[in-house]
Formats: structure tokens, C-alpha cells, sequence
């Protein structure tokens, strides 16, 4: 009879994401949970949703389009305190971020960018780098 292995089995490719890496572009409105960008320290209490998706879309439009990087869109644009490091939140696991980003970053493959996403800090365009 075979000795039974002690080896741990293999961990179902959806369960080893256990973790992901994203970077993100910010753009903070009037509605914002904290309407101040970490950017310019500027208020973004005069920018309704409606001009922050617009903006937001013309950011994504330049990505796709190759005229400018993400990372670089990030650094110019983002309102979070991310954007010094070009947008990268470092990698991080359920529960760390609010629902509705850590929903829209675990649905994207590596390497793929999300559409507008809404949170309570603002909307995003997200960008799965792990």
C-alpha cells in the first residue's frame, strides 16, 4: 500500500487570489466622503458628479489610447495620495478596501482596467496589476 502524503493539496486558482495589487486614478466630488484631493489640498467641493465622471472618461480615453500611461495619468490627475507613486495602492485583501473597489479590482484580470467605478471617496478607474 501507497504511504498517504502529507503534502499540502494544490489551492483552487480562484482561492489563491487571496490578495490582489491595484493602481487607481482618483477623481473626488462633491459628494466625496472627504472632498479634499491629497493632491493639491485643494476642496473638490465645487465639482458636481457629473464633471468628475466626464473628466474621469477623457483619463481613460487617453490610457486606452496609449497617449499617456496609467501611472503617469495617475501622478498628473489622481486625488488620492496614491498618485505619488503613480496610483499603486500596494497589494492588499478582502475587507482592506471599501466594497465597491475591492468588488470592481477582484472582477478585472491582471493587467486589465475597470470603467468608472463609484465609492464613497469618489470615482475611479482601477487598474489590476496583481
Amino acid at each position: 500500500e501507497e504511504p498517504k502524503s502529507t503534502a499540502p493539496s494544490p489551492v483552487p486558482p480562484r482561492e489563491a487570489a487571496m490578495s490582489v495589487q491595484a493602481s487607481h486614478l482618483l477623481i473626488k466630488y462633491s459628494g466625496s466622503r472627504n472632498p479634499v484631493s491629497r493632491r493639491t489640498g485643494q476642496s473638490t467641493s465645487g465639482v458636481t458628479e457629473e464633471a468628475a465622471v466626464a473628466e474621469l472618461n477623457q483619463w481613460a480615453e487617453k490610457i486606452t489610447s496609449g497617449q499617456i500611461s496609467f501611472a503617469d495619468a495617475a501622478m498628473q490627475r489622481s486625488d488620492c495620495g496614491s498618485f505619488k507613486a503613480g496610483g499603486d495602492l500596494g497589494p492588499f485583501g478582502r475587507g482592506d478596501m471599501q466594497k465597491q473597489f475591492e468588488d470592481a479590482t477582484y472582477a478585472l484580470q491582471v493587467g486589465e482596467m475597470s470603467g468608472v467605478v463609484h465609492s464613497d471617496s469618489g470615482f475611479h478607474l482601477i487598474l489590476r496589476t496583481a
